[in-house]
């Protein structure tokens, strides 16, 4: 590994995830949650199991180190030629590509694991096969292929790795915002969109010629006519997670499982929170636990409202235990925390596809260095190491990603 993979993950502004309450903070090793209170109950909903957490038992604030969630970091720097530059948007992973979100006007980037640049997938524009702003994405490394639902569409984009376009999928409810996977062996896809007020589905499966085989209808799901409001997916784990936020205005809502087979939303995890009206939030599944952030609505101008620095707790999907917690850097040096990130403003950083990413640009990436080599906090070698990789980043360097397997 040369100076510059090593050292970047030492000192980069991975996140600090806001810590509250009064809890005893514990940094031993093994399950970190072991001292905490259990904060979550199974209650039965129908025929499903879910896990209710009540805020109010929520009594410990944790530092929680990175490396407890994931495994095989890696450290990609991306082909410096003009055409493979991006911006620090989101990654979507295979086994051997990475696939960059698009963003002012330009289109998806498709690169392999060593951050070689392989093309462009579509282009920006409203013609065909092109695509402005785009919800969710798809990788098929096995079938070779790449699908995009852009924003308000009815129909699903599709590519090849290699940049050639095929005929899209219709599908046969235009989403305004959308999660979907397409199932390409046996040629169906599914879709969540979040259910405005007069859709008549929020889930469904279909073919490839958008002939709807099963549906669900939105009923309690359906959702005010707002563009605030979210539909979300992780992708950690085996299943179709999937979950609708309302922020204008909030309400009580879950975590689903989209069991296709069963044409079912399955709820999985709740959080019952202590304020009313209840504060914006959301909800993450991992493999081993479940992660929900809380905030506020401020004010930022007549009628436009921003959520203020997130509050983070994550609970122990087997023993039910759970804290507020500070998530720290530890992949490289586990005292040395020179900047802090809410997981709010860029770089954005994600747990999805079973991965924690980061995409991170050279000039955040020096800022950062800077920061570390007047802390006063590295010894002589970190300094002179430091200083090594500092030299070797220029400002018009491509943007580096931080990929780490999330463990199972």
């Amino acid at each position: 590994m040369n100076a510059q993979m090593k050292w970047i993950g030492g000192f980069l502004f991975l996140f600090l995830l806001m810590a509250c309450g009064n809890g005893k903070q514990n940094t031993k090793g093994g399950n970190l949650l072991d001292d905490c209170t259990v904060i979550g109950k199974v209650v039965q909903v129908g025929d499903d199991k879910v896990i209710s957490c009540d805020q109010r038992e929520i009594k410990n604030a944790i530092r929680f180190p990175v490396s407890a969630l994931v495994e095989d970091v890696e450290y990609i720097w991306l082909d410096n030629r003009e055409d493979a530059l991006v911006s620090n948007t989101r990654v979507v992973p295979s086994d051997n590509y990475l696939l960059v979100w698009g963003q002012k006007q330009n289109p998806f980037k498709l690169f392999d694991r060593k951050g070689h640049f392989i093309t462009a997938i579509g282009s920006y524009g409203q013609g065909p096969n092109e695509y402005l702003n785009v919800y969710d994405a798809q990788l098929d490394e096995i079938n070779n292929r790449i699908f995009l639902l852009p924003w308000q569409s009815d129909k699903i984009l599709v590519f090849d790795l290699q940049g050639n376009s095929y005929p899209p999928i219709p599908i046969c409810i235009r989403a305004p915002k959308g999660v979907f996977h397409v199932d390409y062996a046996n040629e169906t896809v599914a879709v969540v969109l979040l259910p405005f007020q007069g859709l008549p589905a929020v889930a469904w499966t279909q073919d490839f010629e958008g002939n709807r085989k099963t549906y669900i209808e939105p009923e309690h799901l359906e959702a005010p006519q707002d563009y605030s409001n979210e539909v979300l997916s992780g992708r950690n784990t085996d299943v179709f997670d999937v979950s609708i936020h309302c922020i204008m205005p909030t309400r009580v809502d879950s975590l689903y499982h989209y069991d296709v087979q069963n044409n079912r939303l399955r709820p999985c995890f709740t959080m019952n929170f202590m304020d009313d009206p209840i504060p914006w939030h959301g909800y993450t599944e991992l493999p081993n636990y479940y992660i929900g952030n809380i905030s506020s609505p401020v004010q930022v101008a007549a009628g436009m409202f921003e959520p203020s620095k997130r509050t983070f707790y994550i609970i122990d999907k087997q023993t039910l235990r759970g804290a507020y917690v500070q998530f720290v850097n530890d992949l490289m040096f586990e005292n040395i925390h020179l900047s802090h990130y809410d997981g709010f403003e860029l770089p954005y950083f994600s747990l999805e596809y079973g991965y924690f990413i980061q995409n991170m640009e050279p000039a955040g990436i020096l800022e950062n260095i800077d920061t570390a080599i007047k802390s006063g906090k590295l010894s002589d070698k970190e300094l002179q190491e430091l200083r090594e990789l500092q030299a070797s980043i220029h400002d018009n360097n491509n943007n580096c990603i931080l990929l780490a397997r999330l463990k199972k």
